[in-house]
């Protein structure tokens, strides 16, 4: 009698020994990903610590992107280097989208990233027509319901220009 006890703890100890094997041996194959590219995934492809200053002209308003392009309004620049993608997103106002006519002069405030092997300036503040349009906020993270655009003036204030306090 106290063998038929014995025999399913030996059972259940056998199982729970192959169970921690098992668990333990998997993470010994995996391999970590690299550095850099985990720091490339955390920030969501813009680096503020990049940030350029494009000034320019825009060539065209392209608001059906091609496919593998980032989603949404982007405006073709002729800027010093070149011709620049610049990506607006999905979220400005109707108004907005069309105030923007090529053969404007523009300067946008964004950081450049790599997407399926093409470059695109992505957009943070865009000032055209004497207006500034916060397409992204300072983190990068694009601002939703986007109608509001402000006048450019020598005094605006760093909250405004910050959207606030946080």
């Amino acid at each position: 009698m106290s063998r038929s006890i014995l025999q399913p703890n030996r059972s259940s100890a056998t199982w729970l020994a192959c169970l921690l094997f098992a668990i333990l041996a998997v993470p010994l194959n995996a391999q970590v990903a690299s550095r850099s590219h985990l720091q490339t995934q955390s920030r969501f492809g813009y680096d503020k610590a990049h940030e350029i200053t494009l000034n320019g002209t825009i060539q065209s308003v392209v608001s059906h992107s091609a496919p593998g392009a980032p989603a949404g309004l982007h405006l073709m620049v002729a800027g010093p280097q070149g011709a620049v993608d610049a990506h607006l997103g999905p979220y400005l106002s109707k108004d907005i989208q069309q105030s923007l006519h090529s053969g404007m002069p523009v300067q946008i405030v964004g950081a450049t990233e790599r997407i399926h092997g093409k470059s695109y300036l992505l957009a943070r503040e865009v000032i055209v027509d004497g207006r500034t349009i916060t397409v992204r906020s300072a983190n990068g993270f694009l601002v939703f319901g986007q109608g509001k655009s402000r006048p450019k003036t020598e005094n605006t204030s760093r909250m405004e220009i910050d959207g606030g306090a946080r």
